[in-house]
């Protein structure tokens, strides 16, 4: 399948009819479009995302969904693709239109498709027209023009793969969660044609059922029909259910947007306050209010002991007085006490005397010398002429003792942090107190109050839509393990019920080729999987230049989840988040030549910042390997001199068929500029490309 040509009107930056051409070649399949940074590139890419798939491009990547989604929803993104220029003319809608050749659809042949989807802004929905060799064909009346491009084009699970940005397909290596597995593995399975069998199984196993629903007594027809009826009027709520999260979804985006204006609006009008807000500055107020009159008790306290801080000298010979009559008490009790222990002391020291042979005379007449001064000093010390002042007792001197501690050591310190804090918290309720009258200044105005009440009831609305989805979401975990419960009762039931003759050899034969699909689905996944570990090693040891870098790639199918490992020479995992970007991009770009290879759809590759990441030899393998061998048709979006460098482009230049620039005549406004392929660099350096006229 090629791209024969496309047709752009009027969409976003491309104005009035823009078309571009594709002259297929087998010698040369690469394709060049380039442009400065905001001309139209990834407009490009997006228009033909767009014109195949339609609201259904949210399932193609992720970056759709969530461009849709902060629009507000599919119709106001449509809406906001008609080209600035053209709205001004008053024109009401844009198309894109691509044209297709060399395809094979089943049952009839054809030499070429054309298929053009219209978007009007007057009925706010998009038409989808496909023509087969110019003529409407009944199978697109039959099937639908969209399961026709889903069926015999190229299925939306698998566009990515056709349609990627280099730069970011290395998150093909990042992929960790049980649920991105899952949605990668159906891919898997759409582009390698396991999910047609799968398919095919699935259609035999509800044959079988339907024999069985026919074959039944009244009263199991009965069970069996309430049950279906059951499950299909559930499957129907879970679907009406999650329409529902998405219409709010959208709506509590629109809100929101809807919010943060009516805030800007608050804040341009001088008063950014919302009543939430104003009470909590208020309770903040009342807080502040309180520690500070706890602050101005614990000054009181302090300013209590203020006068014995500042008369620290007087305090200092209060201690001293205190003590002297301390020692005089101890000194007045002392002396029966100390004449016991020094007449003991005596008689110890003349019995040693014995024991050492010394004069036992001259031994006793120094010991009561010594006995006598002791007295002597000890009667002076008690004797000494002063005044009892005081006479605390020991708690009164305890207490004394504290608060002469927390004079010397505490009080400074402490006073002063509280003067500081008591500061500080008269500053902080002033400020409050000044936003509180500023805002309450505001309230009277009548501007004010209608936009605050605005604002009021969109955020009651996001609350109520939240709440909502909540709900909503809850009720549909509810309905699908409703679903699953039901669904065993029915086949259960099936197999309780006797078919009827004539539906029995109909029955046997379904139920043996549901047995030869799952051995020929299971063969089928394990030759697919080793075919895929065979390409992908290939791949990468073809474009890396680290020299069996990769030994072995392992791919793991376990029911319907998919994962990639990759080992060294030692037969060690390497870890893919260990890998540089540069060598992650040429993973994913690994993995999804293999995908193409393996798969046998024959669609043209459109690729956006085709070298970011890549280093000069990486490049070199990239350019010379990868891109003119990956499918017939290949079309690179790089920003020249930057992703494609003079000396990249001259190795690619070979297997170039034709080459584009994008110019910008104006801010609303591109075009394409077809180029000789080798005056492409020469052109691009010479032209601005931007305002020409």
């Amino acid at each position: 399948m090629l791209v024969n040509q496309i047709t752009i009107e009027n969409y976003r930056i491309y104005y009035g009819v823009n078309q571009i051409s594709f002259s297929p070649s087998q010698e040369k399949s690469v394709f060049i479009i380039s442009g400065n940074n905001g001309f139209g590139k990834t407009t490009f890419l997006t228009s033909l995302v767009w014109c195949l798939y339609g609201k259904l491009m949210v399932d193609v990547d992720d970056k759709y969904k969530r461009e849709i989604y902060e629009a507000g929803g599919y119709r106001k993104y449509a809406i906001n693709n008609l080209n600035r220029k053209a709205r001004n003319e008053l024109k009401s809608d844009y198309s894109v239109e691509v044209v297709l050749s060399e395809i094979h659809v089943p049952s009839f042949p054809c030499n070429e498709i054309r298929i053009k989807r219209t978007f009007s802004l007057e009925s706010k929905e998009d038409s989808l027209d496909i023509l087969i060799d110019g003529q409407v064909n009944e199978l697109t009346k039959e099937v639908g023009p969209e399961l026709f491009i889903h069926d015999f084009i190229l299925p939306k699970e698998i566009a990515k793969f056709f349609f990627f940005d280099a730069e970011k397909i290395v998150e093909l290596a990042e992929i960790k969660s049980i649920e991105d597995k899952r949605y990668l593995s159906k891919a898997y399975s759409e582009v390698l044609g396991i999910k047609k069998y799968e398919d095919l199984r699935s259609q035999l196993r509800d044959l079988r059922i339907r024999f069985k629903r026919n074959s039944a007594t009244k009263a199991d027809r009965l069970k069996l029909e309430t049950l279906q009826k059951e499950i299909l009027k559930a499957n129907s709520l879970i679907q009406f259910c999650r329409e529902q999260i998405n219409t709010l979804e959208e709506e509590k985006i629109f809100k929101r947007k809807q919010s943060d204006q009516y805030q800007e609006k608050l804040i341009r009008e001088g008063n950014s306050l919302t009543l939430e807000e104003l009470k909590n500055l208020k309770q903040m107020r009342e807080s502040l209010s309180d520690e500070g009159k706890k602050l101005k008790s614990k000054v009181r306290d302090f300013l209590e002991l203020a006068p014995f801080a500042i008369a620290g000298n007087k305090l200092n010979l209060l201690r001293d007085q205190l003590y002297l009559e301390l020692n005089s008490k101890q000194g007045v009790i002392a002396p029966e006490l100390l004449s016991e222990k020094v007449k003991s002391i005596v008689g110890q020291f003349v019995e040693d005397a014995d024991a050492l042979d010394l004069d036992k005379k001259v031994v006793t007449r120094l010991v009561r010398r010594l006995e006598e001064n002791i007295f002597i000093k000890l009667t002076e010390s008690t004797s000494k002429d002063f005044k009892v002042l005081l006479e605390y007792s020991e708690t009164e001197k305890n207490e004394f003792e504290a608060i002469f501690n927390n004079l010397k050591y505490a009080y400074s310190r402490s006073f002063k942090q509280l003067i500081r804090e008591e500061k500080n918290n008269r500053i902080t309720l002033g400020k409050i107190a000044r936003k509180i009258s500023n805002a309450e200044s505001k309230e009277n105005d009548l501007l004010i109050q209608e936009i605050r009440e605005q604002k009021e009831e969109v955020d009651l609305r996001i609350k109520a839509i939240e709440e909502k989805i909540l709900e909503l979401t809850h009720e549909v975990g509810s309905l699908n393990n409703q679903l699953a419960s039901k669904a065993k009762v029915e086949v259960e039931l099936a197999k309780r019920i006797d078919l009827e003759e004539k539906d029995k050899q109909k029955d046997g034969l379904a139920e043996r080729l549901i047995s030869e699909l799952d051995n020929f689905i299971r063969k089928f996944k394990v030759e697919k999987k080793h075919a895929l570990e065979v390409r992908i090693l290939q791949e990468l040891n073809g474009l890396m230049h680290k020299s069996d870098f990769v030994s072995k790639v392992e791919v793991e199918v376990d029911k319907e989840v998919i994962d990639i490992h990759l080992y060294d020479a030692r037969r060690e995992e390497i870890l893919k988040e260990s890998l540089s970007k540069g060598e992650q991009q040429l993973y994913a770009t690994s993995i999804l030549k293999a995908l193409v290879d393996e798969s046998n759809i024959q669609f043209p590759i459109f690729i956006d910042s085709p070298l970011q990441k890549f280093d000069k030899k990486h490049s070199k393998n990239v350019i010379t390997k990868f891109y003119p061998n990956v499918a017939e048709q290949v079309v690179l979006f790089p920003l020249l001199e930057k992703e494609l460098t003079e000396e990249e482009y001259g190795e690619l230049l070979p297997k170039v068929n034709n080459t584009f620039l994008i110019q910008n005549l104006d801010q609303d406004s591109s075009r394409f500029w077809q180029v000789e392929p080798r005056k492409l660099l020469e052109i691009y350096k010479d032209s601005d490309h931007v305002y020409t006229h």
